[in-house]
């Protein structure tokens, strides 16, 4: 199936996304972090924006006490 270029919703930079088994699934997104990229996005955030969520620089904080 292979990667697939795709241009970031946040910050309009060009990326590869792997699909399944892509290097996003490694950085450890939060449920909340990912409820909260759903609501605010239709398709992928490259790996500058995905890790600025994950590291509560954008987006929800991350972290178990934040839950709702």
């Amino acid at each position: 199936r292979g990667s697939i270029r795709k241009i970031c919703e946040r910050c309009g930079r060009s990326f590869e996304c792997g699909q399944y088994g892509c290097w996003c699934g490694q950085l450890g997104i939060t449920e909340r972090q990912m409820v909260w990229i759903e609501r605010s996005f239709t398709d992928c955030l490259c790996r500058e924006c995905l890790t600025k969520v994950v590291t509560g620089e954008e987006g929800p904080m991350s972290g178990p006490s934040s839950s709702t």
